[in-house]
């Protein structure tokens, strides 16, 4: 019963969230047998939520023991069965003193008390140095053996340190293995910690031992299947998602007899394959500026207004990133490339989208109605959203600043963030849970209040009309939501219309930029298609024949489709 609450919970939570959650591969799923399901690691308390909304069984999840502990998280964890594992980064603490100097073979250091605070196999964690370093023999408070991975990389001169202690993970392993041998699907990240990196972080092994090891020890046929979670600007309210799974597979015989005998060859084999697999079902670039103009690229590409299965959209993206990779160093691709970022450039210099700059001709009349009955609907919405607006700035604000207090801290905790916004939304979903019940009480006592001090209703009725109120609230909120989203999408039509008028040359020469672009870039998939996808035009997502932009255009283009830029926020 709990977790089907948790599920509720999550389904709830991610729905509103997400503008626009699309799920691919859901057939994929094994109905029974033991399977442990990993995923990329982009949305820290969110990704767990958005997989289990979507999962047609019961999965228990792989979870820090730190998060664990945490209110709310915990409860909600505990209540999704959450496997807790203690990490030892999160048990690191501060260590006295300074190290003063390391000689290859011993670190040095002044007021510590490495006797008292270290134990042999902790690891020290030094300042500034990213190499793991091991101790060996504990010799006095300021003195200790230890043995690096890269000696070079230690360069000390009065630097802080932390005492990481080994931790014993046997227990979570076995409690592992017991619930595959029962058939339970086990869910986990195995690139340890969330990020907002545009690649995968390097995979940890321990989801090799966990598979490997119950294949071994039970001889439980484990499934591994790859889940990926491609956020479109997924620190946003009101944000897009695409999640895949992909095909299970079993681990092979001759790798399980390997792990009895070399257990690193085993897991070195095995970790590679899981990280291709996840590579397949996730969109992988090196920056988020490649990302931004592949994307351009890719939409560029398509036949305008053309709108391809989520499936296809997806596929179509990684086979763009696919291309640049492999084609990276080639100049004409470059000079694509080049082009398409000025393109990018250019568009946020004037404020306009790709899809805006698609369909821009001038028509006078047909532009007036467009122009009128998006203006209407615009008013609509906002009268219909008003009143939630300024229910809800005072919660937006707090939301707000809870969740950028929280991506400092963890932009400062980490190694691995670029800008921490992996956590914005875990912590403002998070701190929603508390602030929004407690405003629903506040707004239902002041509507009380407002009935009972002016005489609105007779005083019969009051009560019943709190009631009313307290349980429509959250229904208006909820529509409300919807709302805003129709009055962004009707305000930027405008938007878009006006500008057009207004620097209508400047349109123009970036309309005949655009087709420019889309020329060269149809001719480098046509010529280098062969080398990226194998049978090329026999598995070609837009045929030949569907690259001619089509000559008319609808006369009056209510449901207007948001390309893939929009929905990045381009």
């Amino acid at each position: 019963m709990a977790y089907e609450f948790a599920k509720l919970f999550s389904k709830v939570v991610t729905h509103t969230f997400f503008r626009d959650i699309q799920v691919i591969g859901q057939e994929n799923i094994p109905k029974d047998g033991p399977i442990l399901l990993y995923g990329n690691h982009n949305n820290q308390f969110i990704d767990p939520l958005l997989i289990i909304s979507n999962m047609t069984r019961k999965i228990n999840f792989i979870a820090a023991a730190k998060s664990m502990r945490k209110p709310i998280i915990g409860n909600i964890g505990r209540a999704l069965g959450g496997i807790p594992v203690e990490r030892p980064q999160d048990l690191a603490k501060v260590g006295s003193g300074i190290i003063k100097k390391y000689d290859g073979t011993y670190l040095f250091g002044e007021n510590s008390q490495f006797t008292k605070q270290c134990q042999i196999h902790d690891s020290i964690l030094i300042q500034g140095i990213d190499t793991i370093i091991l101790i060996v023999e504990i010799l006095s408070d300021t003195k200790i053996k230890v043995q690096c991975e890269d000696s070079s990389q230690v360069r000390v001169k009065d630097n802080k340190y932390k005492v990481q202690p080994k931790v014993d993970q046997s227990q979570m392993f076995e409690q592992v293995w017991l619930a595959l041998k029962q058939g339970k699907c086990i869910g986990i990240f195995p690139e340890g910690g969330s990020h907002d990196n545009t690649t995968l972080l390097p995979l940890k092994p321990g989801i090799c031992i966990m598979a490997l090891g119950a294949s071994q020890k039970y001889q439980t046929k484990v499934k591994l299947q790859p889940v990926g979670l491609n956020y479109f600007k997924g620190h946003k309210f009101r944000s897009k998602v695409i999640v895949e799974f992909g095909v299970p597979y079993e681990i092979n015989q001759q790798l399980i007899d390997t792990y009895a005998i070399n257990k690193r060859q085993a897991i070195s084999k095995l970790l590679l394959e899981i990280e291709q697999q996840l590579k397949s079902v996730t969109i992988q670039a090196p920056s988020y500026s490649h990302l931004s103009a592949v994307m351009i690229g890719r939409s560029l590409y398509l036949p305008d207004r053309t709108r391809l299965s989520p499936q296809d959209l997806l596929q179509l993206t990684k086979r763009f990133l696919q291309a640049f990779y492999k084609l990276k160093d080639h100049p004409e691709v470059n000079q694509v490339l080049t082009e398409i970022k000025l393109y990018n450039y250019k568009l946020k210099a004037l404020g306009v989208r790709d899809w805006e700059v698609m369909r821009m001709q001038k028509r006078i009349y047909l532009d007036l109605q467009i122009i009128g009955f998006n203006i209407f609907m615009t008013l609509l919405c906002l009268f219909f959203a008003f009143p939630g607006y300024i229910m809800t700035i005072p919660i937006t604000i707090m939301l707000n600043m809870y969740a950028e207090k929280e991506r400092k801290t963890a932009l400062a905790g980490s190694k691995v963030k670029i800008s921490g916004k992996d956590v914005v939304a875990s912590f403002k979903v998070l701190a929603s849970i508390i602030i929004v019940p407690i405003s629903v009480i506040i707004y239902t006592i002041l509507f009380y209040l407002w009935l009972t001090a002016y005489n609105i209703v007779d005083e019969e009725y009051t009560f019943r009309y709190t009631i009313i109120f307290l349980l429509m609230w959250p229904i208006y909120i909820t529509a409300m939501i919807r709302s805003n989203d129709g009055l962004i999408r009707h305000a930027r039509k405008v938007n878009s219309q006006i500008l057009f008028y207004l620097y209508e040359n400047k349109y123009r020469k970036l309309k005949i930029q655009r087709e420019e672009l889309q020329n060269k870039i149809r001719k480098l998939v046509d010529t280098f298609g062969e080398e990226v996808v194998q049978d090329f035009n026999q598995n070609r997502i837009i045929q030949k024949n569907q690259l001619q932009s089509p000559k008319s255009v609808a006369e009056l283009d209510i449901q207007n489709v948001f390309e893939s830029l929009l929905e990045l926020g381009i």
